[in-house]
């Protein structure tokens, strides 16, 4: 029984055109504060800037290439994500600060998008020979999650493979989209309450958490709320966390706040982060109102929700390469379906 990426009727085109604005909107007021957090003090806003860009015009040509040939574009992402592993043994080897990225955790983050693009490219195959192939993929990818040694992105690749090979029984998008964003706000609560005073005087809670996540990075995440108190409203600045963390200061193997959360409203302000979180929260809402099939949109929040919670504890969203990624598999999974070129036998 063939079942295609049609159309689906009930979703309005003004309201996903009103959507698209907005998101742009959304992008445009993340830089412009970005730039304001900056100005007239030492700061460097290049980085995110350059993150900003990255993502939103690897979102762009997701959606412009999902539009035509979501195969090829998914296929083409998650083969040269395994080429890029076969050529650095060291990251197969799990070394920490491996190839191709230089760290092990962000080399995880890219394999567990690229196996959500081989996921939505075996939704997209139109034989059964393809489609077996781009899952064998997706599971090989998996195994490379393994050797990264990055247990977040083994995870996140996991539940992105386990919904890719149950994609078709989806029937309702929003229960993956509500599901996912819980769970990054779950997560990213949970890094403001180890973060906080409280904890840091709790001996046993503090030490349960350190044996998961490492002493430094509570410390981190600690010096980055105490850099929000200290200025609520523009933070201490782009870029400039290393040089305000006290904990970094002191260790040089230290390289960001492990929380793109925190360290937005530590270098941002609060302004900064509720931009973050409105750029978050329009992600899954395009993905909701996606005229995708509900299996597209189900791969797609899984890999979005992988990703902001990796980038929850970790600083995974500082690699333009991984934020290129994930803007394509989120493009694809919200580009206008083409009913001539992709279907799929249930």
């Amino acid at each position: 029984m063939r079942r295609s990426l049609g159309v689906t009727g009930r979703i309005d085109r003004g309201n996903l055109s009103r959507l698209d604005l907005l998101g742009v909107i959304l992008v445009a007021a993340a830089a412009v504060w970005g730039l304001l957090a900056a100005a007239g003090r030492p700061a460097s806003p290049e980085g995110y800037l350059l993150g900003l860009l990255t993502i939103s015009v690897a979102y762009v040509a997701g959606r412009v290439a999902g539009a035509q040939s979501a195969f090829g574009v998914c296929a083409a992402l998650a083969g040269a994500v395994a080429v890029l592993l076969l050529l650095s043994p060291d990251a197969l080897a799990g070394e920490t600060l491996a190839a191709p990225l230089g760290y092990g955790n962000a080399n995880g983050a890219l394999v567990a998008q690229a196996v959500g693009a081989a996921c939505l490219a075996a939704l997209a195959a139109t034989s059964d020979r393809r489609r077996g192939e781009m899952h064998l993929l997706a599971g090989l990818l998996v195994l490379g999650a393994f050797a990264t040694r990055s247990l977040a992105a083994v995870f996140g690749a996991l539940v992105i493979l386990l919904i890719g090979l149950t994609a078709l029984s989806a029937r309702r998008r929003g229960s993956f989209v509500v599901v996912g964003a819980l769970c990054v706000a779950v997560v990213a609560a949970g890094t403001v309450y180890l973060g906080g005073d409280r904890v840091s005087g709790a001996s046993g809670v503090r030490g349960t958490a350190e044996s998961g996540l490492t002493e430094r990075r509570i410390d981190v995440w600690h010096d980055a709320l105490e850099l929000t108190r200290q200025n609520p409203w523009r933070g201490s600045g782009p870029g400039t966390f290393l040089a305000q963390s006290p904990t970094a200061r002191a260790d040089g193997d230290t390289k960001s706040a492990h929380s793109q959360w925190l360290r937005q409203a530590a270098e941002q302000g609060v302004p900064g982060l509720l931009c973050l979180v409105a750029l978050l929260a329009w992600a899954y809402v395009r993905l909701w109102r996606s005229r995708q099939d509900p299996a597209v949109v189900a791969i797609g929040a899984a890999s979005l929700t992988a990703f902001a919670l990796h980038a929850s504890i970790d600083y995974v969203a500082e690699f333009p390469v991984v934020l290129a990624a994930v803007g394509v598999v989120l493009g694809v999974a919200t580009a206008a379906p083409d009913q001539q070129l992709r279907s799929w036998h249930r």
